[in-house]
């Protein structure tokens, strides 16, 4: 049996001192973090509609997929980390972010991008109060998905609301005379 001196104490809880701020420090910084980790991590964000801490963890995931290799930056949980990325700024009413990163993903992702990824960001920018970005990725879903119904119907429901902006942007882009 090995007797605790007042030496071995202090040695031990320095020890333990020094574990907890590794521990911190790594987690802080993503450390040991998988991309999964990462994804789930960005949902619960979501979830929890903390858009700033849902980016973040969006964001590190892609950094560490990057790092692995492009195959990493393709496969499913990369796409995951895109798509929440995208959300999460769509949510906080980043209008100019969620469309450079819509226009982003389409480009990359031609097959994976599909009118659902417009439609559903239009809802996200409108629920968040940044109707007129809303409108704008409508009119880049309907150019890319001229047949989609959803899209259109979505436009015209934006052209009932009555918003002055929203009305003036959709006149500028030919939608209502």
């Amino acid at each position: 049996m090995m007797l605790l001196t007042s030496a071995r104490v202090a040695t031990l809880a320095r020890y333990a001192k020094l574990l907890g701020s590794l521990a911190v420090i790594a987690s802080l910084c993503g450390c040991g973090m998988s991309r999964q980790d990462h994804l789930i991590e960005a949902r619960a964000a979501l979830a929890d509609a903390a858009y700033d801490e849902a980016l973040a963890a969006a964001e590190a995931g892609l950094r560490a997929a990057a790092a692995e290799s492009q195959e990493a930056l393709d496969d499913a949980t990369s796409w995951g980390l895109e798509l929440a990325k995208l959300e999460a700024h769509a949510r906080a009413a980043q209008g100019e972010e969620a469309k450079e990163q819509l226009t982003e993903l389409a480009r990359r992702h031609p097959n994976r991008v599909v009118a659902s990824e417009y439609f559903a960001t239009a809802q996200q920018l409108r629920g968040a109060g940044a109707g007129t970005a809303a409108i704008e990725v409508l009119d880049m879903g309907a150019v890319l998905f001229p047949y989609e119904p959803v899209i259109g119907r979505m436009i015209e429901e934006a052209s009932t609301g009555g918003d002055p902006a929203e009305l003036e942007l959709l006149r500028s882009l030919g939608y209502v005379e």
